[in-house]
C-alpha cells in the first residue's frame, strides 16, 4: 500500500530529492522546524541507545525505557515508525546496506507490539543525510521513501527532514543540521540530542558494520525487557596491526563516507573498533561464547549490568 504523504498516497516514488520536494512541499516546513530546534543532551537514565546498522522496539509500557536514540549519522538516516494507539516505537539507523529488509522489520515489529491495543494509525519520521558531494545521501533517501512505500500497510510520513531538506553550508562545503535524534516514549515527542553514553559493547558493534553482516539487527528483547548484543561474527582486516596505529587525519580521511562532516569522536571510536577487530579475530569464540548473546539489564542509574 502505497506510503501516505499530505494525506494522499504517494503512488510511484521520487527518483530525487529535488522531485520530492517540488511533489510535497508541505515537508519542508517541518523539517525547517526541526532544524531550529536546540539540540538536547541525553543523560543515559532510561534511555536505550541504537548504533549505526541497528534497530529496536519498544512501547510506553516498558519498565526500563523512556527514551530511545541514536546519533552520528551523516549520510546514514535515522527512521523512527510510531503507532499513534499504542504508542509502539521502532527506532533504526540506516546506511546504505539492508534497507528493504530493514523496512519490513521495522514494520513487524510495531504491528507485534500494538496488537490488542487501541486503535491507531502508523506514523514515519525521516531524518539524516545531507548534500554529500558523491550522491550516497540522497540514494538512501530515495531507497527509504522507496522501501517504505512498498510496504502492505498504510504508513503515514509525518517528518522528511532528509538531505537536502537537513543541510547547511559552511563555507562552500556542506554539513548535516541534525546529527541525532532522541524520542521520547510516552510522548512520541522527537527532539535533535546528542549523548553522554552509548550503552555496552559499543567497540564490537561498530566492528560489526565495518567488516561484518549487512545485516540491520535487533537489539531489544521487549518481552524481557534485555538489551541483546549478537551472536554474531566479522572478519579481520588485512594490516589490522597497522591499522590500529594509523594517524588520525588517514582514519577520517580513508574510513569515512563524509570525512569533513564526522564529529570528534569519530577517529576514537574507529579506532576502538579496530583494536576490536585486532584482538577478538573469532568473535564467535572469544567474545560470544558458546554462542550466546551478550545480555544486559538497564539499571535506574542509566547503567547496565550484564545479566549472562
Amino acid at each position: 500500500m502505497p506510503l501516505m504523504v499530505e494525506g494522499k498516497h504517494m503512488g510511484v516514488p521520487p527518483k530525487s530529492i529535488e522531485e520530492f520536494m517540488e511533489r510535497y512541499p508541505h515537508y519542508k516546513e517541518g523539517a525547517k522546524k526541526m532544524l531550529e530546534q536546540k539540540c538536547r543532551s541525553i543523560v543515559p537514565i532510561g534511555l536505550l541507545y541504537v548504533g549505526q546498522r541497528e534497530m529496536a522496539a519498544t512501547t510506553p509500557d516498558d519498565e526500563k525505557i523512556q527514551m530511545m536514540g541514536t546519533e552520528d549519522a551523516t549520510t546514514c538516516h535515522m527512521a523512527i515508525l510510531r503507532h499513534t494507539g499504542s504508542g509502539a516505537v521502532c527506532l533504526c539507523h540506516f546506511d546504505s546496506c539492508g534497507i528493504e529488509t530493514g523496512c519490513k522489520k521495522m514494520l513487524g515489529l510495531v504491528k507485534e507490539l500494538s496488537k490488542d491495543k487501541l486503535p491507531g494509525r502508523l506514523e514515519l519520521h525521516l531524518v539524516g543525510g545531507f548534500k554529500d558531494d558523491k550522491g550516497t545521501s540522497e540514494e538512501l533517501s530515495v531507497k527509504l521513501l522507496t522501501a517504505f512505500n512498498n510496504l502492505p500497510e498504510e504508513i503515514h510520513l509525518q517528518t522528511a527532514c532528509i538531505t537536502d531538506m537537513n543541510n547547511t553550508k559552511k563555507g562552500t562545503t556542506n554539513f548535516p543540521v541534525v546529527y541525532g535524534l532522541v524520542i521520547h516514549l510516552n510522548s512520541g515527542e522527537i527532539q535533535r540530542a546528542t549523548f553522554l553514553d552509548r550503552g555496552p559493547d559499543q567497540p564490537v558493534r561498530s566492528a560489526r558494520h565495518f567488516t561484518g553482516s549487512e545485516e540491520i539487527i535487533n537489539i531489544y528483547d521487549h518481552k524481557k525487557g534485555i538489551l541483546s548484543i549478537g551472536p554474531f561474527n566479522y572478519s579481520t582486516m588485512d594490516e589490522i596491526d597497522l591499522l590500529c596505529r594509523l594517524p588520525d587525519q588517514f582514519i577520517r580521511e580513508h574510513l569515512s563516507t563524509s570525512p569533513e562532516q564526522e564529529p570528534a569522536h569519530f577517529e576514537d571510536a574507529v579506532r576502538a573498533a579496530l583494536v576490536q577487530i585486532r584482538d577478538h579475530p573469532q568473535p564467535l569464540r572469544t567474545v560470544f561464547k558458546d554462542g550466546r548473546p551478550r545480555q544486559y539489564t538497564l539499571e535506574s542509574n542509566g547503567s547496565w549490568t550484564r545479566c549472562n
